[in-house]
């Protein structure tokens, strides 16, 4: 098992799409964080205003702690879990991977784990500068690291990881870095808007659209919602741990298929 984590470790650090999505994650979360703080510094001044309410978790989180934008960060770290499982396919490394390993799990396990570790450190980078940099701005008006900035960033690093797992097991299990890249943008983006417009559309499922709650992009979202939080686990809407449950029901449910799948297949 040693081996296979020296191995991915290796592996993901030598990878330039790893650089390149980290520092990039890193740059564009930062931005973001620092253009909203300025924009809401400079109303503040304007106006006289101090509703700081949730200024501080959407300051850290790029706006996704609003439940309203989607998390960009989390989405451009997660390729680099589409990537680690999509390169050994594109360009045929599996066989070289699992020659020099010997063992599938290890390798399967190595990887899932070195994965989330990056992601979650290039986010919590990306999360503490943000905050650092929104201070120049916002220190007249309000503490940005408060306690629910903290709350907000240890939910935020569960979110990434478990994205970044949802889209490395759709990867592995589908063998398509391509197709798990469309997939993981496409479903939250597209394919989840279309099924609550159906829903709303369709007057015999209109009174049934309490379970799209539980749709798992959207569930995701809960997990950093702090405007919008239910009180029940699984209510309507779902508590941020309900919408973590199902979000990572999903994910667990496509890296167990992933498990099943490398260990039979063929590489």
């Amino acid at each position: 098992m040693r081996n296979a984590f020296a191995y991915e470790l290796m592996r993901i650090r030598t990878i330039r799409s790893t650089w390149w999505l980290s520092g990039l994650a890193v740059v564009v979360g930062v931005l973001i964080s620092s253009l909203f703080a300025l924009a809401v510094g400079l109303e503040f001044s304007r106006t006289g205003a101090d509703d700081t309410d949730g200024l501080s978790a959407a300051v850290v989180t790029q706006l996704a702690s609003t439940g309203v934008i989607p998390s960009l960060v989390g989405f451009l770290l997660a390729m680099i879990g589409i990537f680690a499982w999509g390169h050994e396919y594109r360009h045929g490394m599996i066989r070289a991977s699992l020659t020099a390993l010997n063992s599938r799990s290890s390798l399967w396990i190595a990887k899932y784990v070195v994965c989330a570790a990056w992601v979650a450190a290039v986010a919590l980078v990306t999360m503490v500068l943000s905050g650092l940099v929104a201070m120049i701005f916002l220190q007249r008006y309000t503490n940005v690291f408060d306690t629910q900035a903290f709350g907000i960033i240890g939910r935020e690093l569960v979110y990434v990881v478990i994205l970044t797992w949802l889209g490395m097991a759709f990867t592995s299990v589908t063998r398509s870095q391509a197709f798990a890249l469309v997939a993981v943008f496409l479903w939250p983006l597209l394919i989840e808007s279309l099924i609550h417009g159906f829903f709303l559309l369709v007057p015999g499922l209109r009174d049934n659209e309490a379970v799209l709650r539980f749709l798992p992009f959207g569930a995701g979202t809960k997990l950093l919602d702090v405007f919008d939080e239910g009180h029940q686990v699984f209510g309507d809407p779902l508590s941020p741990l309900g919408g973590g449950i199902v979000f990572a029901t999903v994910a667990v449910a496509l890296m167990l298929a992933s498990y099943l799948l490398f260990e039979e297949r063929d590489a």
